[in-house]
């Protein structure tokens, strides 16, 4: 039995158990074949818009002997998966504008019963703002670090609740409340990546002024910590 990274560990830890899972974007499946490896899932369909990846999928499917747990479609995002295929889903490892396009055009996952796993990978202020605007309610969020990088993943389901995105939530989200290593250095990576944005902004101007706030505010949260 292989280890999962840091990042897909945190993906798999907000897996239910003995759910149908769908993992796009899935690569060489290492999630779905982990999580039907461990015994915490139902089925999984290991999902990717690329040939190349889903034979890499298919070989590790193979290796470890789950292909009766494990199944490999040929997707667009969501596009070619049915709705009964799936209790929990994970978007991990792209954009955070590419995961909010995949679930503004899946419609059944506006459905309180289905959990979504949310990791992107940039741009992730984007995609919590859609969640709050939309409708879907970040249940959790945890941040973790993997070959010295920062990751933060979404436990989100459809509520049907629009609510009030914060600038500061917009960024961080739920890491604002948590105290943890992990979560202070991913708040130290966003503001660093912030401050470099606010010197394309003339001082004494409006944006400025706003991302400056932010700036400030980051810099209490994540006091104490670096990128090394």
């Amino acid at each position: 039995m292989f280890r999962l990274d840091e990042r897909l560990a945190l993906c798999a830890g907000f897996v239910r158990e003995g759910v149908r899972l769908a993992d796009v974007g899935t690569d060489h499946a290492y999630l779905p074949v982990w999580l039907a490896c461990s015994g915490k899932i139902r089925s999984a369909v290991a999902c990717d818009v690329r040939v190349g990846p889903l034979e890499n999928a298919k070989a590790n499917i193979q290796k470890y002997h789950v292909g009766n747990i494990v199944s490999t479609v040929l997707s667009d995002g969501l596009d070619s998966i049915s709705p009964d295929l799936a209790d929990d889903i994970v978007l991990a490892g792209m954009g955070g504008e590419l995961i909010t396009k995949i679930i503004m055009r899946t419609q059944w996952l506006y459905n309180g019963d289905k959990r979504l796993i949310l990791q992107p990978m940039s741009r992730s202020e984007s995609l919590r703002l859609f969640l709050c605007e939309n409708g879907f309610h970040i249940q959790q969020e945890k941040a973790c670090i993997s070959a010295n990088k920062s990751y933060s993943v979404m436990l989100c389901c459809y509520d049907g609740i629009k609510r009030t995105c914060t600038d500061i939530f917009k960024y961080i989200g739920l890491l604002e409340n948590d105290d943890s290593f992990e979560s202070k250095r991913y708040i130290y990576f966003i503001n660093e990546k912030l401050k470099k944005k606010l010197n394309g902004f003339e001082r004494g101007s409006a944006e400025y002024a706003q991302l400056h706030e932010i700036v400030s505010k980051l810099d209490t949260l994540s006091k104490g910590v670096s990128l090394w």
